[in-house]
């Protein structure tokens, strides 16, 4: 379906009470498997890595190894504290209605968002400490790693851009769904309802 016809199916639905679009459900659902995929991820990569300096610092106890694990392990407490604020609230609606499926989704654009944010700032302090670490010896100081770092940053940042004008353009559909709507508030209520304080 095209996103304007698929918006427009989506509005026409909540607005007359409809059951939720499947569409819209196969879209959740899908979001849902790509976040538990990352989570998994996220495991392997603090297993492989977090565990991996700590063996090595285990089998070369020197100050610089020590340094590199306590390092890599304060970066992986920042990724894992990113993706928890992130994610808060955004693995499941709070209803099974497209008010609350619509409100899941805009939630989760705007996660994205800001875990992108944070991803710029991790990754170039990640590879700020990688360089210095490794170019600490003089008779280190070869070319590769900076090399490898010339390459592989403007694919990620290329990269990071395109996620983040297609999650914007996303949240922008979303958001022009709500506004399109009389009486639709983001909690997934009628606005003209008045609301229990829980």
């Amino acid at each position: 379906m095209k996103p304007d016809l698929e918006l427009e199916s989506w509005r026409e639905q909540w607005q007359t009470d409809a059951k939720v679009p499947a569409d819209l459900r196969r879209k959740v659902a899908r979001d849902t498997r790509n976040m538990r995929f990352m989570v998994a991820a996220e495991v392997l990569v603090t297993v492989t890595i977090g565990g991996g300096s700590i063996v090595w610092a285990t089998l070369e106890p020197r100050v610089e190894m020590f340094v590199l694990a306590v390092a890599v392990w304060i970066f992986l407490a920042a990724a894992w504290t990113a993706a928890v604020i992130t994610r808060r609230g955004a693995w499941s609606p709070a209803a099974v209605t497209t008010a609350d499926f619509i409100e899941l989704s805009i939630r989760r654009c705007r996660g994205k968002l800001a875990a992108a944010r944070f991803g710029v700032g991790l990754y170039f302090a990640e590879m700020a400490f990688c360089l210095t670490w490794l170019y600490r010896d003089p008779a280190r100081r070869v070319p590769g790693p900076a090399i490898v770092f010339g390459v592989v940053t403007p694919v990620f940042l290329i990269g990071l851009a395109r996620f983040r004008r297609n999650t914007r353009r996303e949240l922008a559909r979303l958001q022009e769904l709500v506004e399109g709507g009389a009486g639709f508030s983001l909690q997934g209520r009628d606005s003209s309802r008045p609301v229990a304080h829980r």
